[in-house]
């Protein structure tokens, strides 16, 4: 399946919009705060339910409007399918109405992932280089569009996870005794919750470690990578830069049973309770573990240059295409929001490479010149300028 045509009304800087666009990679070409963007986060609300760029829905709406119109035909290569026509309509205070082929639907599991997609624009990089959340932040974002359970999995822990705080807070200025028989209760519920989020987690990073190893050495030949996920109780020091594994000793997640993992989690735990009436705060748990990516024996984040930084990035977006199209079934969009600009000759002819093996693109540019060299065809060209889009013929 892939977009076939996308209409937006008061939505962002656009008042009325109507593209057509066939399966090949598509460029929009415009000046920085024209748009282009905008186009492409409407494209990802329409395969998530949500924008990569803010938490408000009142942000979407076009300002002075009360309401935003997302309109989508989706197409299909297959004869034995019809083309889907998915409307969402926008309104303040969160309000949403939702038709797909005319019908009402109420929620938004209805329409996302009709259409998959992933973004990767420069902001990215954050999650290589910046803190732990940002890393959980990318894992947890993939778990709740392929497993329907994963957000109110997560959603009850961070809620017991919130009660067991507040009772190390209350007890913080007296002794461990002091919490009793609740305190063992919480410790109970976080484990079996926080299990859960742990070894998802860490199954999503084992499925595609070796694609992202594959990938990270497309970009960078002759380089040893890998990447470990860091249980909460094993961080540290949180660069990792004296790590060659992960943990305590060289045994991975993967070599833990469930209940061992429980058993582990269920004395960092106790061990911990010190150090969380110090803190007035939970210390370990899913909510401060990490995942650390290796080149060559040294943390990427700590030691690795801006273009390898940058490449790993790439390469984790690659894989979450890849996680997306097996869970799926279907190729999803990707989306390409001003990244060639950032890279050099080389790396762009890899990602180029990518592009040109089945998946629908849509690729933004400020300059065509950042696409020069490139053995890349555009099925459709458009050119943004005036808060106006026109079929471009460059």
């Amino acid at each position: 399946m892939y977009l076939k045509k996308l209409e937006l009304k008061n939505y962002r800087n656009y008042s009325d919009v109507s593209l057509n666009f066939d399966k090949n990679t598509v460029l929009i070409l415009g000046n920085n705060g024209n748009g282009k963007t905008n186009l492409l986060e409407s494209i990802y609300y329409l395969s998530t339910g949500r924008s990569h760029r803010t938490y408000t829905q009142d942000d979407i709406i076009k300002w002075g409007c009360d309401s935003s119109i997302i309109r989508v035909l989706i197409g299909s290569e297959k004869n034995d399918q019809k083309d889907k026509l998915i409307e969402i309509e926008l309104s303040r205070e969160n309000n949403i109405k939702i038709r797909i082929d005319g019908i009402y639907h109420r929620k938004k599991s209805d329409f996302i992932s009709i259409l998959p997609s992933v973004i990767f624009s420069p902001d990215d990089l954050k999650i290589v280089k910046s803190g732990p959340l940002d890393r959980r932040n990318f894992l947890d974002s993939i778990l709740e569009r392929i497993d329907k359970q994963y957000y109110r999995q997560r959603l009850q822990y961070n809620k017991i996870l919130t009660q067991r705080s507040s009772l190390v807070k209350s007890i913080s200025g007296g002794t461990k005794d002091a919490a009793g028989s609740t305190l063992e209760v919480w410790n109970e519920n976080i484990v079996k919750y926080g299990t859960g989020i742990i070894e998802k987690r860490s199954r999503l990073l084992a499925e595609f470690r070796d694609e992202f190893k594959g990938y990270v050495n497309n970009f960078f030949k002759g380089v040893v990578v890998d990447l470990f996920y860091i249980f909460s109780w094993d961080r540290g020091d949180d660069s990792y830069d004296h790590i060659s594994h992960p943990g305590d000793s060289s045994r991975r997640k993967s070599d833990f049973s469930e209940s061992e993992l429980k058993d582990i989690f269920r004395l960092k735990l106790k061990q911990s309770l010190e150090r969380d009436l110090l803190y007035r705060t939970t210390t370990v748990g899913p909510h401060r573990d990490d995942f650390v990516i290796l080149l060559d024996g040294k943390n990427l984040r700590s030691f690795g240059s801006q273009g390898q930084q940058r490449a790993a990035s790439i390469s984790l977006k690659l894989c979450e295409l890849n996680v997306l199209k097996r869970r799926f079934e279907k190729d999803p969009v990707f989306l390409l929001d001003d990244v060639f600009s950032e890279l050099d000759i080389d790396r762009k002819k890899v990602l180029v490479k990518v592009i040109g093996s089945g998946f629908q693109t849509f690729v933004t540019a400020t300059n065509i010149s950042y696409l020069d060299k490139l053995d890349l065809e555009f099925g459709n060209k458009f050119l943004i300028k005036d808060n106006k889009i026109a079929v471009s013929g460059l």
